[in-house]
């Protein structure tokens, strides 16, 4: 069983090794330098590595970044409610939604001045539970946000399918007729 699933894990690890191989080229291609593609992956490793930190809130990704915040604030407001329970009368929920308000704000604001409301968006919150006249509170470090542009489209078209099929159809036929031949 152990053998079964670590030859799997290799697997899906090998598979991403020949995603990132094709990423790359296609970088390659589109001219991107060396530095700016050693920047991009330094980047990305950051971005891996707090997503494995304890105090994070990481969604999924949502339609909008407005969808992305909303997740967002139904994450934090289930971590304040969760600090609450643990340190009850200890905690400073009122300081804690002062804070969560502030990076609130911040992000609307930076998300409009982007003009990148309208794209999928996901959002990974970093945090700590710090203590400020005995009690604990929520206060936000940061909050990446990550924002996918479309790549592009691709358009596939029925008449297009059924072309294909009747030329598979053909080869068959074709096939077929060289074996009869012999």
């Amino acid at each position: 069983m152990s053998e079964e699933k670590s030859s799997a894990e290799i697997d899906i690890i090998l598979k991403r090794i020949k995603e990132l191989e094709a990423e790359i080229e296609k970088l390659r291609e589109a001219g991107v330098s060396r530095e700016e593609k050693e920047k991009l992956l330094q980047q990305l490793k950051e971005w891996v590595s707090a997503s494995r930190e304890a105090n994070i809130i990481n969604i999924r990704i949502a339609t909008t970044a407005r969808g992305a915040i909303y997740r967002l604030k139904r994450g934090v407001w289930a971590t304040l409610n969760r600090l609450q329970k643990k340190y009850g009368n200890q905690f400073d929920l009122d300081k804690s939604k002062s804070n969560w308000g502030r990076i609130a704000t911040l992000i609307v604001k930076k998300v409009n001045k982007a003009n990148l409301s309208d794209y999928p968006t996901k959002i990974i919150m970093t945090y700590d539970i710090i203590q400020e006249n005995g009690k604990y509170v929520f206060r936000p470090k940061e909050a990446r946000i990550l924002v996918f542009e479309p790549a592009g489209h691709i358009l596939v078209a029925m008449e297009e399918a059924e072309k294909e099929e009747i030329s598979e159809e053909a080869i068959k036929v074709e096939e077929k007729e060289k074996i009869e031949e012999e």
